[in-house]
């Protein structure tokens, strides 16, 4: 585990804010995520293997798009010119991970409640992805700004321990 000096590693990117750079982000954070969970790529000389199986990296990749795309359409209405910047915490069984924006502020509490019982009739207009990212993560924190700042956290469970970690929980 990349342990700096007892202090978690930290990863900073910074993409232009629009759908275009998503992917290089994504790509990032699928890395940091198996850091955590110790998950490997299925062919690891194979530099076009960059699939996202296990349930850990999976849950952070999805909650993690979802966000990124809410800022590149939302807040900066899918037009150039702002900066998402990201940080990326990679400690020995969470990962963390901050997005800033300085889009247009969001209005989490306005995200309707999913229904009780879901069919096509009663599903909402927009807010799924937040719904998404709640679902898959252990903590979503939304400050608005400027700079506006997403906080993601997702915690390895108990069970799964990282390769390379010496097993305690």
């Amino acid at each position: 585990m990349a342990i700096l000096g007892g202090m978690a590693a930290s990863i900073q990117l910074t993409v232009p804010g629009t759908l275009r750079y998503r992917n290089i982000a994504v790509r990032v954070v699928a890395e940091a995520a198996r850091l955590v969970s110790g998950s490997v790529q299925r062919d690891p000389t194979d530099l076009l293997d960059h699939d996202v199986r296990d349930p850990f990296d999976l849950a952070v990749v999805s909650a993690f798009m979802e966000i990124f795309n809410n800022v590149a359409i939302h807040a900066y209405k899918r037009k150039d010119g702002g900066l998402i910047d990201i940080s990326i915490t990679v400690a020995e069984r969470e990962l963390t991970i901050e997005i800033k924006d300085h889009g247009q502020a969001f209005d989490l509490e306005g995200v309707a409640p999913l229904p009780t019982e879901l069919d096509e009739s009663t599903l909402p207009e927009g807010g799924m992805g937040i719904h998404i990212a709640k679902t898959m993560l252990d903590e979503v924190t939304y400050e608005p700004g400027p700079p506006n700042l997403w906080r993601l956290r997702k915690r390895l469970p108990a069970k799964q321990v990282a390769v390379g970690t010496s097993g305690r929980s």
